[in-house]
């Protein structure tokens, strides 16, 4: 029978809308603002200088990792709102997915903040020499994007599970439901590749950008307009 969606439902509906943009926005800029003008690929020494010289922005950047995480967990809690009518068990297994996301962007942050302290502690110079200081601040940020690596999957699972449950819903249009669910399942697969082979890294930007255009469509959609009846089973 047709299912009138419930103001608590409405009102997630506009939460996650409003989540998907935010996100969008803090990703955006740690990655091609903070992190492309401080992380020199293949140059320790260059790059552990900038992130002395951009000290701030570098803090700034990992804040907003930290705020991200945050908001997943809302985005995750909104969405099993919305959609718990459809599949109880299958929305909270897609949070949980979700959450898992949310706890590795807090560690990623924590090796951030080890950076910081390798290259401000005085007492590493008298042990290391430069070299080995910047060798193991550039250990650290690679285990950031190692996990990052991580947390797509996450992020993947449980974007494609609640694309699928929107799709299945009907909550919004099936065109919108089925590009999030299958840019998704994209992203998932390509993580994947390049974990197992990592050369194919340069695919990641044509891979992660349907999913990313998604977000802004449907952040857009389910704040300005929320979700409409559907029929649930």
């Amino acid at each position: 029978m047709p299912s009138e969606p419930t103001r608590t439902q409405q009102t997630a509906a506009r939460v996650a809308g409003f989540m998907y943009l935010l996100l969008g926005a803090l990703a955006a800029f740690a990655t091609f603002y903070v992190r492309a003008r401080i992380l020199i690929d293949g140059n320790d020494a260059q790059t552990a200088q900038n992130i002395v010289a951009f000290n701030r922005l570098f803090r700034i950047g990992l804040a907003s990792d930290l705020l991200g995480g945050a908001g997943n967990a809302v985005l995750a809690v909104a969405f099993y709102a919305i959609l718990k009518p459809v599949n109880p068990s299958l929305a909270l297994l897609a949070a949980f997915w979700r959450l898992g996301e949310a706890v590795i962007l807090g560690h990623m942050t924590l090796n951030g903040m080890m950076v910081l302290d390798i290259l401000a502690q005085p007492s590493l110079s008298l042990a290391f020499s430069p070299m080995q200081i910047q060798a193991l601040a550039a250990l650290y940020i690679g285990t950031q994007g190692d996990e990052f690596s991580i947390g797509l999957i996450y992020y993947a699972l449980g974007s494609t599970l609640f694309c699928y449950l929107l799709l299945k819903s009907g909550y919004v249009p099936r065109l919108l439901a089925g590009w999030g669910m299958l840019a998704s399942a994209l992203a998932l697969a390509s993580t994947l590749a390049i974990i197992v082979f990592p050369a194919a890294g340069s695919i990641a930007p044509g891979c992660y950008a349907p999913v990313g255009l998604f977000e802004i469509a449907a952040g857009v959609w389910l704040l300005a307009l929320g979700i409409r009846q559907a029929r649930i089973p």
